[in-house]
């Protein structure tokens, strides 16, 4: 396999240098990134990103999760998503994104949306 590197997210300085991620590492920090950057943040890119949720009230969840997994299905391509969650009795909704490389599992992603 060829070996991928991109700078680490968040962005950081190690011994004087930006910090490099690899391989698996990069497309994890591309994942990140698109879920932390908003629609219309990056002038350039004005379409890269994915709507913030952290406000809403989820009353649809699937229409949530079907967003965030069209978002990074848009960015990261030739990886393979899938977008689960549930909302727990404290109003917090929990999403975990399982993803993979060539049909090759990586460590699932979980975050917590709270309004």
């Amino acid at each position: 396999m060829t070996k991928i590197r991109g700078l680490a997210y968040p962005l950081q300085v190690f011994n004087g240098s930006l910090k490099l991620s690899e391989d698996f590492d990069t497309i994890r920090d591309a994942i990140f990134g698109v879920l932390e950057t908003r629609p219309s943040e990056r002038i350039m890119r004005q379409q890269f990103g994915c709507p913030d949720f952290i406000f809403d009230a989820v009353t649809q969840p699937q229409v949530v999760l079907s967003r965030i997994k069209v978002a990074l299905e848009e960015q990261i391509p030739d990886v393979g998503f899938e977008v689960t969650g549930n909302i727990e009795e404290d109003g917090g909704f929990n999403v975990r994104i399982e993803w993979s490389i060539k049909d090759v599992p990586q460590p699932s992603i979980s975050l917590v949306l709270k309004s």
